[in-house]
């Protein structure tokens, strides 16, 4: 063998080997990051789901290859034959009509060939009028033909109609044939296929008899959710990653466009209150003095008196110049409400009151933006959410308040999945986490080819090559991505230590009464989560309304406060890319809304916590017609005329909640959640599992090569993401990120804390010595365009460098809320440090904001903001020893 050319730069040292289980936003954000970097990467996920045209997602091979990425964010596509009426009015979601179905014969003794694929007698006109009453023509696909076989008691014949259907398929879709169909519109349904999509969708399938033939139906696939998607300014963790994606063309070649172009920013959003009008705010700052004078007439038309307006602006205005330091010690263990009211927990006393109709709306509200409401949700998560919503009013930010350009899986994991499979060699395979156990001392991960599989197999390493002289690589890391439930039961053999020391019992347990003599309690099985207020997981998922003609209630998002169910919306459709049409797609537009209120607790209201489907599709539009209507828009001659708005033909249920037949009634309620929506309850911070996050760019002695560790659980210096023994690593919304809430840019940050941890881990205890010259704290400057005069993606134009590459990127919201104050931010950590009050007490800051927040005062935005500043200097210099910072 030739000796290596000592001349050349020493070659890489191969990077370990990650498994992560749980294909959602997480999971792939950790796939993404740890392939970029070099790791090799293999992803477990046992979802099931399918496409647009009733395949399973994937189109694999075989029924039992095949999984679905994207966690709760993927599309959940719903089969609406042809023809039929639809499941809102009349409940009859499997009825197609005769003319769009047939069984087409052929003699058993019939043979595809080349020439001839499909049996087709010359006299024989089912077929054509089959396809030109389904809407059919030379070469256009209305809808989705769907060819079933069927099953036959002798297994000889399962090839022989098998070939058939494939024949049936070409003579259909060839170029040379009578018909030029879009082949990916013509599909084959096998009956194990079908039986599955059934199962799947609760929708049963016309059963087929053993006969020679083919089952030809047209149907079309509505694309449902487990909630909208919702994209808000400040989601750059998530942003930078879409960034990162680049769309790939047919050959998989990249188009010079990404997945961050496929989000289309919002403009308005409408808010309807308490029999009050619709009122339509704008997203971004009003540049022109006609859009600030419609500003302000909406504030005053909003109903509340000045008072509550101008006191919940100067509460926002003082949160923003609260340090971080106050924030977690005085604003974690109150609610938002609490804080608005300048609560003092010691005293008990409020400082600020507000009228009965602004009360309302304001402990509703969050509930139907993020299914928690004020008088629950603590006030330092509310609080850094609403700062960032509030910048929006302040700074023109690209992408404000975006929503995709079509359906999510289409639009957004599909491409995303396929950039890691094509370009970054990541391995997808369908396998579902069961346990993780300690064999010798060291960490070993037990999985099943789905989670109802009884046979397990150790996943410790993989074979990479097809001979024995390859040997096996070893698992060096589990990453686990799934949700919080699945964490906690596939970690209940292991120590408590770390993360699975708090996991014990966090999703099986509901946490004690914040404000009352409740203690922890079991959670019970059949009753959803948010049974009681105080619960860290609540139920919060979506319905949409499919309309046969074109149906838009606004532009950009609705909030209905006055709805009991805590309701919000979207007309998804009008931002796609390419808009539904009903003789092709089944639909001509979508009203996706979110349920955000599980628990009515009025008396003589309905609650969907004891509603069917059925019902709750009525209800949830007959609040949004009230709604609507008795605001005049947008019918605006409704009381007159006695107009109402279009009804919908299908609606979709979130196939997360799991729904049961009552035995004494046949009525069926809602009995399980598989995808709880954890909320930061008032003082339950503390438990969340695992270690606080870390930020690179916070300073730090730069060195990885030591580690603070505790028994089996492994820390590096500077803080961070936690490793257990020796391997495994968690990531998820449930655990402590800066974003705080609930969403997909949480999870998005927690897997880039989970892979910082990993590379700490690994430069700690596997790599060789870094050069001198490239020690861990190196800083390399951005190439990513600035992100609308606000810095990059995530806020700096620098990176952090490692040995093996850069650090993921983290965002902390709190250290990007308003530039301006950020010297009122750390005067007030100074303060907080020496005992003393809030800076806005000790400057006496509040009697000078009044003049420039009223409602009916022209100046406002940046305007307000320096003349606030100015005074602020001007009350600094009036105090001795105190600077402006």
């Amino acid at each position: 063998m030739a000796s290596r050319d000592e001349s050349l730069p020493p070659e890489r040292p191969p990077l370990a080997r990650v498994h992560i289980y749980g294909a959602g936003i997480a999971g792939l954000t950790a796939a993404h990051e740890l392939a970029v970097r070099g790791f090799r990467v293999r992803v477990y996920e046992p979802a099931q789901e399918c496409d647009e045209t009733g395949k399973p997602e994937g189109q694999p091979e075989y029924l039992n290859e095949h999984f679905a990425v994207g966690g709760m964010a993927r599309t959940q596509y719903v089969r609406a034959p042809k023809g039929s009426q639809g499941n809102f009015s009349s409940g009859d979601a499997a009825g197609t009509h005769a003319r769009h179905r047939f069984f087409y014969w052929y003699p058993e003794d019939f043979v595809p060939t080349e020439k001839d694929p499909a049996f087709v007698m010359d006299d024989d006109e089912r077929m054509g009028r089959f396809l030109a009453e389904g809407g059919y023509g030379l070469g256009k696909n209305v809808g989705v033909l769907q060819i079933r076989i069927p099953p036959s008691k002798d297994s000889s014949r399962d090839g022989p109609r098998s070939d058939n259907a494939r024949g049936m398929r070409t003579y259909l879709t060839r170029e040379s044939g009578p018909w030029k169909l879009d082949p990916a519109r013509v599909v084959i349904l096998k009956e194990d296929e079908a039986a599955w999509l059934a199962q799947l969708q609760g929708i049963p399938f016309t059963p087929l008899e053993d006969e020679e033939g083919l089952w030809l139906e047209l149907v079309h696939f509505l694309p449902g959710e487990h909630g909208f998607r919702f994209f808000p300014s400040y989601y750059r963790h998530l942003f930078a990653t879409m960034v990162e994606t680049p769309l790939l063309d047919a050959q998989g070649q990249p188009t010079g466009r990404r997945v961050f172009d496929n989000l289309v920013p919002s403009s308005f959003y409408g808010i309807a209150a308490q029999g009050r009008r619709i009122r339509f705010l704008r997203r971004a700052p009003a540049s022109r003095p006609v859009e600030m004078l419609q500003e302000v007439q909406d504030l005053l038309s909003a109903g509340y008196p000045p008072s509550d307006t101008l006191q919940f602006s100067l509460r926002i205005w003082r949160y923003m110049c609260t340090s971080p330091e106050r924030r977690k010690a005085e604003y974690e263990g109150i609610s938002w409400w609490e804080y608005l009211e300048g609560y003092e927990p010691k005293t008990g006393t409020r400082r600020y009151h507000y009228s009965e109709a602004f009360k309302r709306d304001m402990q509703f509200a969050p509930r139907v933006l993020a299914a928690f409401d004020g008088a629950w949700g603590d006030a330092r998560t509310n609080g850094n959410t609403l700062a960032q919503l509030y910048l929006n009013n302040l700074l023109p930010l690209p992408k404000t308040d975006g929503t995709l350009n079509g359906p999510t899986t289409v639009a957004w994991l599909r491409p995303w999945r396929r950039y890691l499979e094509e370009r970054l060699r990541v391995q997808f395979v369908p396998g579902a986490l069961t346990r993780f156990a300690l064999e010798d001392g060291r960490i070993v991960a037990w999985r099943a080819d789905r989670p109802d599989v009884p046979e397990e197999w150790k996943d410790v390493e993989v074979q990479t090559g097809y001979t024995e002289d390859v040997p096996a690589e070893p698992v060096d890391y589990y990453l686990v991505a799934t949700d919080a439930a699945t964490a906690e039961q596939v970690t209940r053999d292991l120590p408590l230590q770390g993360v699975v020391e708090k996991l014990r019992g966090f999703t099986t347990r509901i946490p004690p009464n914040p404000r009352g003599p409740e203690q922890a309690q079991p959670r019970m099985k059949g009753v959803l989560p948010g049974q009681v207020p105080w619960d860290r997981f609540q139920t919060l998922t979506g319905i949409q309304f499919f309309f046969p003609t074109r149906a838009r209630l606004a532009e950009g998002y609705l909030y209905f406060l006055d709805a009991p169910w805590g309701l919000s919306a979207i007309n998804s459709q009008q931002y796609w890319a390419t808009p539904p049409i009903f003789a092709q797609d089944g639909f001509a537009s979508l009203l996706s809304v979110d349920i955000g209120n599980w628990y009515v607790r009025e008396p003589g209201l309905d609650s969907p916590s004891e509603s069917s489907r059925a019902r709750m599709a009525s209800e949830v539009w007959r609040q949004v017609k009230l709604a609507t209507e008795q605001h005049g828009a947008p019918l605006p001659r409704a009381a007159e005329e006695g107009f109402s708005l279009p009804d919908p033909s299908w609606f979709h249920m979130d196939r997360c909640i799991r729904f049961e037949a009552d035995a004494a009634t046949g009525e069926e309620r809602p009995i399980e959640n598989l995808a709880p929506y954890l909320i930061p309850i008032v003082g339950d911070w503390e438990r969340r599992p695992g270690a606080e996050p870390w930020d690179p760019e916070a300073p730090s002695s730069g060195s990885v090569t030591a580690a603070a560790s505790q028994g089996d659980v492994w820390q590096a210096t500077h803080g961070g993401y936690q490793v257990h023994w020796g391997r495994l690593v968690f990531a998820g919304t449930y655990l402590k990120t800066f974003t705080r809430m609930t969403t997909m840019e949480s999870a998005n940050e927690s897997a880039r804390h989970a892979v910082n941890a990993i590379i700490d881990h690994f430069l700690a205890f596997q790599y060789p010595a870094a050069p001198a010259t490239r020690r861990a704290g190196t800083r390399e400057t951005n190439t990513v365009p600035e992100y609308s005069g606000q810095g990059t993606l995530t806020g700096s134009p620098e990176f952090r460098m490692t040995p093996i590459g850069e650090y993921c990127r983290i965002w902390d919201p709190e250290k990007h809320e308003l530039l301006e104050l950020a010297p009122l931010r750390e005067l007030d950590a100074k303060l907080f440090a020496a005992g003393l009050p809030h800076v806005w007490d000790v400057l006496q800051l509040e009697p000078l904001l009044p003049p420039l927040l009223s409602p009916l005062d022209p100046v406002r935005g940046a305007e307000a903001l320096k003349s606030f500043l100015g005074r602020v200097r001007e009350s600094m210099a009036a105090i001795p020893g105190l600077r402006w910072p």
